[in-house]
C-alpha cells in the first residue's frame, strides 16, 4: 500500500518461517493474505462502509482493518 496517508513503518499481517514445514510441495510459498478481506477493511475505514455495504462487494469475508489509513 503506497500513498502519503498511509501510516507505514510495519509489517502487517501473518508471518511464516520459511521452511519444509510450511511449503507447498516442498516449494511454494502458501498464500496468506485474503485480498478480499484487507480491501474490504481498507474500504469501510476509508469510505465509512459498514459490515453490510462490505458484504454486498465481498460476499462472506470478514474486512480486516489493518489501520494503514
Amino acid at each position: 500500500m503506497l500513498g502519503g496517508a498511509v501510516r507505514g513503518g510495519r509489517i502487517a499481517g501473518e508471518q511464516v518461517k520459511v521452511g519444509p514445514a510450511s511449503l507447498f510441495q516442498n516449494r511454494d510459498y502458501p498464500v496468506l493474505t485474503d485480498y478480499r478481506a484487507f480491501f474490504g477493511g481498507l474500504f469501510a475505514r476509508s469510505y465509512g462502509l459498514d459490515q453490510k455495504l462490505v458484504q454486498q462487494v465481498f460476499p462472506g469475508v470478514m474486512p480486516k482493518d489493518l489501520a494503514l489509513v
